[in-house]
């Protein structure tokens, strides 16, 4: 299983990449919803769920979502939107453009990973 993460914070992001990593899941890596419609386009289908901030810049995570959700070859990779931001308006919005989830942070390592097995109906200990 493959999980492309999708953060401008590359403290961040390493962090979760170490998460996934050490329970079994391979990743991939974008700063910004630009960066991860290339790297979408490069891996293709071998990317099984996108976890995504949405405020970056050049290209926001809610932007980006809204792309990857118009590009059918796409439409079955689930998005996990993750945000500092709680706001209610935002997790309907998300859903509603066609998030799998939401994060609130900051999370947990296990929260983190706990959401993409959810999403997935996958549990990463099987891997091992």
């Amino acid at each position: 299983m493959k999980i492309l993460f999708v953060e401008d914070s590359a403290l961040l992001r390493r962090a979760m990449v170490k998460a996934a990593a050490e329970r079994g899941f391979k990743t991939a890596e974008a700063e910004n919803g630009a960066e991860a419609l290339s790297r979408l386009r490069e891996m293709g289908t071998s990317i099984d769920v996108i976890v995504m901030d949405w405020n970056m810049p050049v290209l926001d995570g809610f932007e980006a979502l809204q792309k990857i959700r118009s590009m059918s070859e796409y439409d079955d990779i689930p998005v996990l939107m993750a945000t500092s931001d709680g706001v209610q308006e935002d997790v309907v919005a998300a859903i509603k453009a066609g998030a799998a989830g939401y994060l609130i942070k900051p999370f947990t390592p296990d929260a983190l990973v706990d959401k993409i097995s959810e999403i997935l109906g996958y549990r990463p200990e099987m891997q091992k």
